[in-house]
């Protein structure tokens, strides 16, 4: 029986040997190094050949979009106040382009009265800077910020909000609040502090009791209310990122501190669509991705 056992070892043994080809290792390796190089010539070096395999059988990719898909150069688009509706032409920081209504330019009031305060309001409550260098314009800061000053310049606003105003305060934005503020001394009403606030519509609109029409103040009631959200959702559909802004001129006699207590009973201006730019090679990317 032991005998048998051997005689069923070896010819197991022999069978392995035979099925298994002594070129094999050799071949295998050949096949392996000329795939390598194949893929090397198209910018893939790989070191976990199964990797190649899940890539092929991929069916969903995430990505970033911010400066990957897109430019990361906010542009606001569209402005929705109290009295209509513009469209801001041109992308980038670059101020080339106006403002329109129904495809004609913006001229007169109530309008252009709502969107100055829209735009100034959220140039003042705004920390970045734009300037122009050979030619370029170049932002420092925050490229949502950035999109106010871009859009205020293409208006022709720019230069009337910085003769007029002068910050004394500044309530720093924080993502809980999700609004930011600063205290401004307002030369055309006899040197008062007006708080300008920016942020996320549904909270500043909960801290608003007023708004914008033309030169004046009107108090908001549900209804309004409804519709300004509406506004927001149908912009957000649009694929825009929308912020409003909002503010209140304080009573001569205030002399108010740098914190959120300053942000009620606001008055509210109206509200942007911004969105950001594709880059030109995103869709040729997803084009060979598909």
């Amino acid at each position: 029986e032991t005998g048998d056992l051997v005689d069923v070892l070896l010819v197991g043994v022999s069978l392995a040997v035979a099925a298994v080809p002594e070129g094999l290792p050799a071949v295998l390796s050949v096949v392996l190094a000329l795939g390598v190089q194949r893929m090397a010539r198209k910018r893939a070096v790989v070191k976990k050949l199964s990797s190649v395999e899940t890539l092929g059988s991929t069916s969903v990719i995430c990505t970033d979009k911010t400066g990957t898909l897109t430019r990361n150069e906010m542009t606001v688009q569209r402005i929705v106040t109290r009295s209509g509706e513009v469209d801001v032409t041109g992308t980038g920081y670059a101020p080339d382009g106006e403002l329109l209504v129904g495809g004609r330019p913006l001229t007169g009031d109530p309008l252009l009265a709502e969107v100055q305060a829209v735009l100034s309001g959220g140039s003042l409550a705004n920390d970045a800077s734009l300037r122009e260098e050979d030619g370029t314009w170049i932002v420092v800061g925050d490229p949502t910020e950035a999109a106010f000053l871009v859009a205020e310049r293409k208006a022709g606003f720019t230069d009337a909000r910085d003769a007029r105003f002068r910050r004394v305060g500044e309530v720093p934005f924080t993502s809980e609040r999700k609004l930011m503020s600063t205290l401004e001394v307002d030369a055309e009403l006899d040197d008062r502090v007006v708080v300008v606030t920016k942020g996320a519509p549904d909270v500043l609109l909960a801290r608003c009791t007023h708004e914008r029409v033309g030169h004046d103040a009107q108090p908001l009631d549900d209804g309004r209310r409804s519709e300004i959200l509406a506004d927001v959702d149908r912009l957000a559909g649009d694929a825009l990122r929308t912020l409003a802004v909002a503010y209140l001129a304080l009573d001569g006699d205030v002399q108010a501190d740098a914190t959120e207590e300053v942000e009620h009973d606001l008055v509210f201006a109206g509200i942007v669509g911004i969105i950001d730019p594709p880059r030109a090679e995103a869709r040729v990317a997803i084009a060979e991705a598909h």
